[in-house]
């Protein structure tokens, strides 16, 4: 009995010896471990010793440039830029410019969980002009959606519909920030006048949008039209005296003309381009006086049977001085015929199909070959 309290009695000191060693250690351990949290607590990760104004410029970088919108939601939304840190947060719901840029899409996302998220990016946006984009070509649009979007209507300044119809009261008010309008829309059911848009300079429209539509021409420098009908083609145009731009991809149907027979003069005119999917040959390129114009893409089925002649004859009629030339579609004149006819345009650029046509004693020429070859034989 004895014998069995002393060897405890001396396994005891030698289990207490072994704690005081180990609370050493690890007290030890701490005090290193507390130098270590020191220094790591001195190291500055470069990324947060930028300014905050550094910061918003980087996240402005992340963003499409404006007014391309950005996603509502997913990585690519300005919305990410506030989950990753409560500094980051703040920077980026402070910076107005991140949410100025909006585009509302159905049905991926519901619409009325897009107009929350409309809302909520209109407030970030401060007092900032806006970029709006609209695409719901599928389905009407309420007009709880319409009092939703038209709140801001003032702050709009690029604005995009392609809507499956068109309401009044969307437009219906002034828009005095509006510079560039791009408009599309399966049904029009009344006449839609934009007023009160005095910055609008570039319009967008397409399909027979042009027929109910009336918008301030005159101080228009850009206009595109596509899908539009010829007759209401040449109606805009002639009111359109300040273009600088215009991109005409029209409506063809089965012996149509292109224009009336009319002048359409444009003084300002400095880029003109035609649909290169045009099929008909017409004249319509002779319509057109545009003494500045530098710049024409058009395809060769549009300069008539003789295109080099055509071309002539528009020259010399709008005494334009060309810089550029882009002949599309495909091509029965060979481009060095082109380069040589005109050798005051110094570029020149082809990018449709060249087709050599043979004439009847070229076709003749080869039959005789062709049974000479098999009389030789």
């Amino acid at each position: 009995m004895r014998s069995d309290m002393e060897a405890d009695r001396v396994r005891f000191i030698e289990i207490e010896a072994q704690i005081l060693e180990l609370e050493r250690s690890i007290f030890s351990l701490r005090t290193e471990q507390e130098v270590v949290q020191e220094r790591l607590d001195s190291y500055k990760y470069p990324v947060f010793t930028l300014p905050n104004e550094i910061i918003s410029e980087i996240f402005v970088h992340f963003l499409p440039t404006y007014p391309d919108p950005s996603p509502l939601v997913g990585i690519f939304s300005p919305t990410t830029l506030t989950h990753i840190c409560r500094r980051w947060r703040g920077v980026a719901l402070a910076t107005p410019m991140l949410w100025r840029a909006i585009k509302l899409r159905g049905p991926i996302i519901p619409f009325e969980r897009q107009a929350q998220i409309y809302n909520l990016w209109i407030r970030r946006s401060g007092s900032l002009p806006l970029s709006v984009v609209m695409l719901n070509d599928r389905f009407a649009i309420s007009s709880e959606m319409i009092a939703t979007l038209i709140v801001h209507r003032a702050r709009w300044e690029h604005l995009k519909l392609c809507l499956h119809s068109l309401s009044y009261p969307m437009i219906d008010g002034p828009m005095p920030l509006l510079r560039h309008l791009d408009l599309s829309a399966k049904k029009v059911f009344e006449d839609v006048t934009f007023h009160e848009v005095p910055l609008l300079r570039t319009v967008i429209l397409t399909g027979f949008l042009d027929a109910r539509i009336t918008l301030p021409w005159v101080q228009l420098t850009s206009l595109t039209l596509n899908h539009v009908s010829s007759g209401q083609c040449v109606t805009i145009l002639q009111q359109t005296t300040n273009l600088v731009h215009c991109h005409l991809y029209l409506w063809m149907y089965v012996d149509s003309e292109v224009f009336e027979r009319s002048n359409i003069t444009l003084l300002y005119l400095e880029s003109l381009t035609f649909n290169p999917l045009c099929d008909p040959v017409t004249e319509s390129l002779n319509c057109f006086i545009v003494p500045a114009l530098r710049t024409l893409e058009i395809p060769e089925s549009l300069l008539d049977t003789s295109s080099i002649n055509s071309l002539k004859s528009f020259i010399t009629k709008s005494r334009c001085s060309l810089q550029n030339v882009c002949i599309t579609g495909q091509r029965t004149i060979h481009e060095d015929s082109y380069r040589m006819a005109f050798p005051s345009v110094p570029n020149f650029s082809f990018p449709g199909r060249y087709i050599r046509q043979t004439t009847d004693d070229e076709d003749s020429g080869d039959e005789s070959n062709s049974d000479d070859e098999h009389g030789s034989e």
